[in-house]
């Protein structure tokens, strides 16, 4: 009898235990992803982009199961009267009505311009500088920009350095420097320009790695207290970079860049912590015979969703609000 039923106990484990494991393909259609996002062609535009960020920000704000720390979207746009343009490859732009409180604590800063037709089939490369002085300036971006060569096209370009600096140092006139060197027998002209600024009032606020951090996972029930190398099952940090993923069809999402993941790791001692009676059973078996089954492990015991922003992959003109379910971990348990 004792052979059957320690047969059935690892029989029966083994069925509760069994992890599937994912391929890439199973990815992209779990987050329809199977579709690679052409950067040539996308082309959002700032109403778009603005009603589309909103909305995702308010569905942060509004979102049920956690309480996060969600930044503001301010708007400021270059007046046309300032620009001016140096010579064909230059252009001046300036932000005279732009005001932030000293103590805005800067998420993301996206220079968004809708720029002219572009004659030239090669995409040129487009340097964005910081007017620091009269004969300063600080290159802060630096990025191939696909231009259309019948239709005029939107580009964006990450200048949050650039901003958080003009902060810092309470410049009041913020201008900028679009230099292109490849655009020698062409004009590069912006036709509109906007300053989309992703930022947190209040600096005493402490900010996450990322504004989709809840707030009570701070000194969770699960939360690791002690780097000590036998440390139990708890729930450690991770910040996920969207970008260092490699993972080509992610490119296609605006918010958020990163995010906090967290990942369980620790030993589970005997009756410690467990997710489900199964692994409180199986705990037993194994310390009545380690080789019938093995010890339970440091899993994810309750997982939230997060919120994606990102481009259609139907229409490149489109932004989508999209919930991806069991993205982050929030406790941890033996199972």
């Amino acid at each position: 009898m004792g052979g059957h039923f320690w047969a059935h106990i690892a029989t029966w484990t083994f069925l509760c235990s069994v992890r599937v494991v994912r391929t890439d393909q199973d990815l992209e259609q779990d987050f329809d992803l199977n579709i690679l996002p052409d950067v040539t062609k996308v082309n959002i535009s700032q109403d778009e982009y603005v009603r589309m960020m909103t909305t995702y920000l308010h569905r942060l704000r509004d979102s049920a199961d956690h309480d996060a720390v969600v930044p503001d979207l301010k708007i400021f746009d270059a007046e046309q009267n300032t620009w001016r343009r140096r010579k064909k490859c230059i252009t001046r732009l300036k932000f005279p009505k732009m005001r932030l409180n000293p103590n805005t604590d800067i998420e993301q800063a996206e220079l968004r311009m809708l720029m002219s037709e572009f004659p030239d089939a090669e995409a040129p490369v487009i340097q964005i500088y910081q007017i620091i002085g009269l004969r300063r300036r600080r290159l802060i971006e630096e990025r191939q920009a696909y231009l259309s060569t019948n239709a005029s096209k939107w580009c964006e370009f990450d200048i949050t350095n650039g901003v958080r600096a003009w902060l810092l140092n309470g410049d009041r006139n913020f201008s900028l420097e679009l230099q292109c060197s490849q655009c020698n027998t062409s004009v590069l002209q912006p036709l509109q320009v906007a300053l989309s600024i992703l930022g947190y009032s209040d600096k005493r606020r402490v900010r996450r790695a990322s504004p989709y951090h809840d707030n009570n996972q701070q000194g969770g029930r699960t939360d690791c207290t002690t780097n000590s190398a036998k440390q139990r099952c708890c729930r450690h940090s991770l910040t996920v970079s969207f970008k260092d993923l490699k993972v080509p069809q992610i490119s296609s999402i605006i918010q958020p860049k990163s995010y906090e993941a967290g990942f369980c790791k620790g030993r589970c001692p005997y009756n410690y912590n467990h997710a489900t009676n199964h692994s409180r059973i199986q705990s037993l078996v194994h310390k009545l015979d380690r080789k019938a089954v093995p010890r339970v492990c440091c899993a994810p015991s309750k997982l939230a969703p997060l919120d994606i922003l990102r481009v259609d992959p139907y229409d490149f003109t489109k932004l989508n609000v999209e919930k991806w379910d069991n993205m982050r971990v929030l406790e941890c348990a033996c199972s």
